[in-house]
């Protein structure tokens, strides 16, 4: 095995573990599951914020009134992508060239902006929340909190928008992955792949600074 090799294979297993400690109800990864791990491996991102916010998952659902059950790796990418965004935050001053302050924002803006110009006719509803957006982009100190609020109302919006067919399709294949799991569960699983697979296709931008 090529040193590449081992580095990988050591990248998933890393990951594997630290979410199956604290789901201990599962013995393995689902497929797609492996394929997500593929998708941070390609973007670059470190095992310490991946690990980070896996724990940062779990910490936050014991915390919540209303438990929820964590099982696959795609209800921890929000906590992960979070702590990615922090890790590049703690390298500014340790590597060069320096990241410009106002990088995340001016992009986040960039894109909001291209989409508005080209707003499909299905997505017109949509245009008041990206409004809303750059209006919070626009200050001096963006509120974090209020742009993942936004985030989590335009995938609402985008899951309502999938016909009922494909939601049922999505959600026969996890009803596979995860076998016994509380339905609720598995519905929340559905939403969350289902809307990721429509904001790649349709290009739909994310107002959250910690995807950019």
């Amino acid at each position: 095995m090529t040193q590449d090799e081992t580095g990988r294979q050591h990248y998933y297993q890393e990951i594997a573990r630290r979410f199956l400690r604290h789901q201990t109800s599962m013995f393995f990864l689902p497929p797609r599951d492996l394929a997500l791990i593929s998708d941070w491996e390609k973007l670059g991102i470190p095992l310490e914020p991946i690990l980070e916010g896996i724990d940062r998952t779990f910490s936050r659902q014991l915390k919540r009134k209303k438990k929820r059950n964590i099982y696959s790796l795609s209800q921890c990418e929000r906590e992960i992508l979070k702590a990615y965004a922090s890790y590049q935050e703690r390298l500014i001053g340790q590597t060069s060239p320096p990241i410009e302050p106002d990088k995340k924002i001016n992009k986040a803006r960039a894109e909001i902006e291209a989409f508005l110009k080209g707003l499909p006719t299905e997505f017109e509803k949509l245009n008041e929340l990206y409004k809303v957006a750059l209006e919070i982009l626009n200050k001096s100190e963006p509120d974090e909190n209020k742009l993942e609020e936004l985030d989590e109302e335009i995938d609402r919006f985008v899951f309502q928008l999938i016909p009922e067919e494909e939601k049922k399709a999505g959600l026969k294949e996890i009803r596979r992955e995860f076998p016994g799991k509380p339905e609720a569960v598995l519905t929340e699983i559905q939403q969350t792949r289902l809307v990721k697979e429509k904001r790649q296709l349709y290009h739909l931008p994310y107002v959250s600074l910690f995807y950019y």
